[in-house]
């Protein structure tokens, strides 16, 4: 019993001597000074040689899948003729105003003009180098020359006579049915004739007629001489003519109320 006491005895002072080995390695630590640092423990794993690895060549990304159009065959449409343009519409106006008091041919008739009863009721002058295209079909009267028209023509550059100014001349034809004609070709450019006319103790009617087209215009002066500016415009295709008719359709004086012309002028 007592034996058994001594080892017990052993084995406590043993124990307390390792406890107090411990605690003197703690107070040691514990101990150290300020500007020590404790080393600092690695867990890395243990330093291994440095193998690069193979090379490894990076291909550039595939493209973008592309559509490819093939060139078809050339190929020859048949030729085909460009369809011919429509021709231009007929244009056909009349319009009636006073005349000026003095009228310029020349200026006013840049393609042709034409001027009546100068020096003889058979007299007309017109247009020198013109185109000629205003035309007198005489109609079914026998004229007369008068020189006292209320309204005056000038011009120049004419043929057969050279230049005129300020004439108070022209024609007339008496009686009820009498009658003036003039023809004008046409074409597909708008062009204007100014034809001036009138009457005596009359009445009188202009008729113009083109591809079908009619118009009218009239004046009357049961008492005096009354004169007016008719204004033609009118277009149609080539091979039709304008024609342009100045008939008395009343007169009131017994023997020679009549119609008269005295110029007209192709712009």
């Amino acid at each position: 019993m007592r034996r058994m006491d001594g080892q017990r005895v052993l084995v406590a002072a043993a124990a307390f001597a390792g406890l107090a080995l411990t605690a003197t390695v703690v107070v040691a630590i514990a101990r150290q000074p300020d500007d020590e640092v404790a080393p600092v423990l690695s867990t890395a794993a243990p330093w291994q040689p440095f193998t690069p690895s193979p090379a490894v060549t990076v291909l550039p990304p595939d493209p973008l899948p592309t559509s490819v159009v093939a060139d078809s065959p050339a190929t020859t449409s048949p030729a085909s003729s460009s369809p011919a343009p429509k021709p231009a519409a007929p244009i056909l106006s009349l319009t009636v105003a006073d005349v000026p008091a003095t009228v310029d041919l020349a200026a006013e008739g840049t393609r042709d003009w034409v001027h009546w009863g100068l020096n003889t009721a058979e007299a007309l002058d017109r247009k020198s180098g013109g185109t000629g295209e205003i035309q007198d079909d005489r109609g079914t009267a026998t004229r007369g020359r008068y020189d006292n028209n209320p309204q005056l023509f000038s011009w120049t550059g004419g043929t057969p006579t050279a230049a005129a100014t300020r004439t108070p001349t022209g024609v007339y034809s008496c009686g009820a049915g009498s009658r003036f004609t003039l023809r004008i070709p046409a074409a597909p450019s708008t062009r204007t004739l100014h034809f001036y006319a009138g009457v005596w103790m009359a009445q009188g009617q202009m008729t113009v007629s083109l591809a079908g087209k009619q118009a009218t215009a009239g004046l009357e002066n049961q008492q005096a001489i009354r004169t007016g500016r008719f204004t033609i415009r009118f277009r149609a295709t080539t091979g039709n003519d304008l024609v342009v008719t100045w008939t008395a359709t009343r007169v009131f004086h017994p023997t020679c109320g009549n119609i008269d012309m005295q110029a007209a002028t192709l712009s």
